[in-house]
């Protein structure tokens, strides 16, 4: 058996080393935003989550000295929410961009992150995050719910997310209503685009049409988004975007119609 670490685990680790060294924040008022709500399916398109991803581990480099502000501007036509990367490593992400992004627009933002401790939380809630994400893979089932319930206390939702069937077995398990989907294997970074589709059909029916579905990964034209079963409300992209010369044109031609 391989005891390599993988994609997930060095940069699970390193969160962890950083969280431990976070000092205790006050994270203010609880969020008013409904994020699930916001989330949900309103026609025939997935609502957009929309990510600003200036690198990643699988595509390398993107929009490395794009400003959250730009991407603010760039994504605001079009999304329901955005998706502000912080981890700074491996995807040259920030809180002050997380602070940046809320001092520009009203849309529900989701903390992208390697969400280890509370205090992550608190820090987003501080810097204007309607939610955060939580991976099932990285996380503990008592994690899970003490993080579930601590977002809550302070008005936020959490997306969590799951990669295999027995993390979605895992999430179901408990008290969640935006769960995700990654066609994207973290510890391996290969993309399966049919693992949406594969992992909601195991999902009982009543309690799939109670949560608010996310796709997430590998996600490039109208024609894939028009293709998700209506089941799914939303989807999460940035790096369909970020690849991009143009990014505005990308948008407009999956988006706009």
């Amino acid at each position: 058996m391989s005891t390599a670490v993988t994609v997930l685990e060095k940069i699970v680790a390193e969160s962890r080393r950083r969280a431990s060294a976070l000092p205790a924040i006050a994270p203010g008022e609880a969020t008013r935003t409904d994020f699930a709500a916001a989330l949900r399916r309103r026609g025939d398109m997935p609502q957009l989550i929309a990510e600003l991803k200036r690198r990643s581990p699988s595509k390398g480099s993107l929009k490395e000295g794009l400003p959250a502000s730009e991407a603010v501007k760039l994504y605001e036509p079009y999304a329901a929410a955005l998706s502000i990367l912080t981890e700074p490593e491996h995807f040259k992400g920030s809180i002050e961009d997380l602070k940046e992004a809320r001092q520009l627009t009203q849309l529900p933002l989701l903390r992208k992150d390697f969400i280890v401790d509370k205090k992550q939380i608190d820090e987003a809630r501080a810097a204007g995050a309607d939610s955060f994400l939580l991976i099932v893979a990285s996380l503990s089932d008592a994690e899970l719910t003490e993080f579930i319930a601590h977002g809550r206390s302070l008005g936020m939702e959490a997306l969590v997310e799951v990669l295999t069937e027995d993390e979605l077995r895992r999430a179901l398990k408990l008290d969640i209503r935006i769960l995700g989907i990654n066609n994207r294997n973290l510890h391996t970074l290969e993309i399966d685009m049919g693992r949406c589709q594969k992992l909601a059909n195991l999902i009982p029916a009543p309690r799939r049409e109670e949560l608010v579905l996310v796709a997430e990964s590998g996600y490039t034209t109208r024609e894939q988004l028009l293709a998700l079963p209506k089941y799914f409300d939303a989807v999460l992209m940035g790096t369909g975007f970020m690849q991009e010369k143009d990014p505005a044109a990308k948008l407009r031609e999956v988006f706009a119609r």
